[in-house]
C-alpha cells in the first residue's frame, strides 16, 4: 500500500511539474514577463443567422490590470472597396478578415480571434448568474428584417439567454450608438458579476480551449475586480455611418497600454489678447493657433498696449497644456501662473480657458 501511495504520488508531482512548465512557456506568460500586454478579440454573435453584432477586445497588461473595449459591428472601417462595416467585413472575409481589420485600427495584434456564439454566450450569463439592466421606460422594439424583437417593462430587469442577446443587439443596432449607457450598463454588470464568481466562471469564458486561453483567463480573473475597466471605442457619426474617431482612439491606446493620457492641441483652450498697438495683431496669432488645431476661446486687447514681453498665463492644472502649446510659440515668451501674473487687473479668469496668451512687443509666430 505504502509504494503505491508513493508511485501515485510521484505521478502527481510529475503531473504538476508538466504543468507548471507548460503553462510558464505559453506565450500569455512569455508577454507578460517581457512587459508586453496580451490581446484577445471575441467576435460575439447575438442572432444565430446575423453576423456578428459586437467586438469585444480584451487587454491585459503586465501592470496587473484587465482591460475590455466594446466595438459595434456597425462600425465603419476602410477595406480595399471603400468603407463598410465590421458585420459587412465579418460576411465577407469570416473572422479572420474581422480580426485584421480591427487590428489594423487599433495598431494592435491579437494573438487570438474566437467566435462567441449564441450557445456559449447563454452559458457564459448562466454561469454568471445573467445580467441586471436598468430601463427608465418601457421598451418595446421591432426589426422585422433581423427577427429583433423587444418588449420590456420600466423598471430593474434580470437578463439570461435570448433576452439578455436581443437587449444588447439592440443597444448596438437599435440606438445606433454603442456608448450609451444601455450596453456599458449591461457589460458593468456582467463583468462585475464575472469577477465575483471568480473561477467557476472559467470554463465558459475558455471558448477556444488551449492552454494559451486558459492561462490568459487564469491571470485575468486572479485580479481583484477594481483592476477590471471597460470602456467603449470612441467613434463619431459622420454621414449617417459610425467612424473610429482616430485622435481619441490614439490616446484610448496610449492610456490603455502606458497607463496615462496624451494630450492633443484641440484640448488646450486658450484666449489671446494683444497687449501691443499692432491693430488685429491678436486675431492673426488666433487664426495662426487655430490653424494648428488649438481651441481659441476668445480674443481681445490686454489691459494696456506697451507689453514689452509676450506672457503665457497657466491656469490651474494647466501646466501639461502649457507645454504643449510652447511648442509652437517663440522661445523668449514668459510663462507665469495667474496669481504672479495678476490677472485681476485683466478683470479676472476668462471662463472656459486654459491658458491666457498677452502677446508683447515683438512677437513673431512661424510660418
Amino acid at each position: 500500500m505504502r509504494r503505491v501511495l508513493i508511485v501515485a504520488g510521484l505521478v502527481l508531482i510529475g503531473l504538476g511539474l508538466a504543468l507548471y512548465f507548460t503553462l510558464s512557456r505559453t506565450e500569455v506568460s512569455r508577454s507578460l514577463a517581457q512587459g508586453k500586454p496580451v490581446r484577445i478579440l471575441w467576435a460575439l454573435r447575438l442572432l444565430p443567422q446575423d453576423p456578428p453584432d459586437l467586438a469585444v477586445a480584451i487587454t491585459l497588461l503586465p501592470r496587473g490590470e484587465v482591460h475590455f473595449l466594446l466595438i459595434p459591428g456597425t462600425l465603419a472601417v476602410p477595406t480595399q472597396s471603400g468603407w463598410s462595416t465590421l458585420s459587412a467585413v465579418y460576411a465577407a472575409e469570416g473572422l479572420k478578415g474581422w480580426g485584421q481589420r480591427l487590428s489594423s485600427l487599433l495598431e494592435f495584434p491579437f494573438l487570438w480571434a474566437v467566435e462567441v456564439g449564441p450557445g456559449d454566450w447563454d452559458k457564459l450569463l448562466e454561469r454568471a448568474g445573467g445580467v441586471v439592466v436598468r430601463l427608465e421606460e418601457r421598451l418595446i422594439y421591432r426589426e422585422e428584417a433581423g427577427g429583433l424583437s423587444l418588449d420590456l417593462p420600466a423598471g430593474e430587469q434580470l437578463l439570461f439567454g435570448q433576452d439578455a442577446r436581443e437587449f444588447l443587439a439592440y443597444g448596438v443596432r437599435g440606438a445606433g450608438d454603442p456608448a450609451i449607457p444601455l450596453v456599458a450598463g449591461f457589460f458593468r454588470d456582467l463583468l462585475d458579476r464575472i469577477w465575483a464568481k471568480g473561477k467557476s466562471v472559467l470554463p465558459s469564458l475558455q471558448m477556444d480551449k488551449t492552454w494559451e486561453i486558459r492561462e490568459f483567463w487564469r491571470r485575468a480573473l486572479s485580479l481583484p475586480e477594481e483592476k477590471v475597466a471597460l470602456e467603449t471605442l470612441p467613434i463619431v457619426a459622420e454621414d449617417s455611418r459610425l467612424m473610429p474617431d482616430f485622435v481619441n482612439v490614439r490616446k484610448l491606446e496610449g492610456r490603455v497600454v502606458l497607463g496615462r493620457s496624451f494630450l492633443t492641441r484641440d484640448e488646450v483652450k486658450v484666449v489671446v489678447l494683444n497687449g501691443t498697438r499692432e491693430r488685429f495683431l491678436a486675431t492673426k496669432v488666433a487664426g495662426w493657433l487655430s490653424a494648428r488645431g488649438f481651441k481659441v476661446v476668445g480674443v481681445g486687447s490686454a489691459d494696456r498696449s506697451d507689453y514689452t514681453k509676450t506672457f503665457l498665463v497657466v491656469g490651474k492644472n494647466g501646466e501639461e497644456k502649457a507645454s504643449l502649446l510652447r511648442q509652437v510659440l517663440p522661445k523668449d515668451l514668459v510663462v507665469t501662473t495667474a496669481q504672479a501674473f495678476g490677472m485681476e487687473k485683466l478683470g479676472g479668469w476668462p471662463t472656459g480657458a486654459d491658458l491666457v496668451l498677452v502677446i508683447g512687443a515683438g512677437f513673431e509666430v512661424g510660418g
